[in-house]
């Protein structure tokens, strides 16, 4: 398959247009906008620009079973204290609500040294790093996680270590905070050992997928995208270390659906996702779960330090000796820092599928390519 390189503002213009076209409020397409360039920019193409279409506009979207995102919705607030805020996203476009609510927890943490936010009933989170990288710039350690829960099972979808029955999204966990000369710190990683749409992203591409991300229907191990009918969890289904995986998912499930209220006993089955929509032993969850949280360095030390600390570390981390088939032992954000600056000079790369689903979305909506 073929790429195409695009100038990073003509991409960054199309997208804005088309969110606006299909509903969005400029403000909402604007963040959205922002976030899926800044994946895409940073090589993370499998929750960039590509997501576009498939994710936020077709009526079989990411996070939306009654077939639409409310673009124009805004978050409204359930509870509230001096450090927490427990949001409803009102089935909204979850690109941009979650901009908001990380910014809340932003001014909370600049007010109290520590802000939390949840948010329920929304969408697909795209790249989780972005939100957290929001804090970097304050000084701040920045959080973020995603995470849905299917009683009854779905196809493409995560298994629980030892289990059958695929139930978990791949619930990702991301956080970022500065260094001083050097790149932040940014972990964007899911709990499972890959995300699901990367499976896409390689049958889209006509790729082989490893063996060990995942299983067939008949619950063997598949190199084949179009078979995927489950995802293992990090350090896989059945092997030791897989239950260190699905733990983390449970923890990151707990953090977003179970305490915003996402998991309930009078979800709207509407807003329930996956095959099956009954409740099961009573609860099940309206949308998806989302957690952000800032805190404060200055709330422990001095920053500068710090920040310098952390410099210190990446250095000795990029000195140490790299093993056989590396050139360099890195740390998390140096490699998609490095991309960015290539793809901001050069283009970001688009496949012969991503460009013929913007040239789709070009002729719905009446926008120029």
């Amino acid at each position: 398959m073929t790429h195409t390189r695009v100038p990073v503002e003509r991409l960054r213009k199309f997208s804005i247009a088309v969110f606006e076209a299909a509903g969005a409020p400029h403000a909402h397409a604007v963040r959205a906008t922002d976030v899926l360039i800044w994946a895409s920019l940073r090589g993370v193409d499998t929750h960039g620009i590509r997501n576009l279409k498939r994710y936020y506009l077709d009526a079989s979207g990411v996070g939306r079973r009654d077939g639409r995102i409310v673009f124009d919705a805004e978050l409204t607030l359930d509870h509230e204290s001096p450090t927490t805020a427990a949001f409803n996203a009102n089935g909204g476009l979850a690109l941009s609500l979650s901009v908001q609510a990380m910014e809340c927890a932003i001014q909370k943490a600049r007010e109290s040294g520590v802000g939390l936010a949840t948010v329920r009933n929304s969408t697909h989170l795209g790249p989780a790093g972005y939100y957290a990288w929001m804090a970097v710039e304050h000084d701040m350690v920045g959080f973020a996680s995603c995470g849905y829960l299917f009683p009854h099972g779905q196809t493409k979808s995560v298994l629980p270590f030892g289990g059958l029955l695929p139930m978990l999204s791949t619930n990702p966990l991301a956080m970022a905070c500065p260094a001083d000369k050097l790149p932040p710190f940014v972990l964007d990683m899911s709990t499972s050992i890959v995300p699901v749409n990367r499976v896409e992203l390689y049958e889209e591409e006509g790729r082989a997928v490893p063996l060990d991300w995942a299983l067939d229907v008949n619950r063997q191990p598949t190199t084949k995208p179009s078979d995927v009918h489950s995802v293992v969890p990090l350090g896989g289904a059945t092997n030791f270390g897989g239950h260190k995986g699905y733990a983390l998912a449970l923890a990151s499930w707990i953090m977003t659906s179970l305490l915003s209220g996402a998991w309930r006993t009078d979800a709207d089955r509407s807003r329930v996702l996956g095959a099956i929509n009954d409740p099961k032993y009573g609860f099940s969850q309206e949308g998806i779960g989302h957690f952000f949280a800032a805190v404060r360095i200055d709330q422990f030390g001095d920053p500068l330090v710090f920040r310098q600390g952390m410099d210190a570390m990446i250095q000795a981390m990029n000195d140490s000796p790299p093993a056989e088939g590396f050139q360099r032992v890195l740390v998390p954000g140096q490699d998609s820092y490095a991309t960015e600056q290539e793809r901001r000079r050069e283009g970001i790369p688009i496949n012969d599928a991503t460009m013929a689903a913007l040239q789709s979305l070009s002729e719905e909506y009446h926008v120029t390519l």
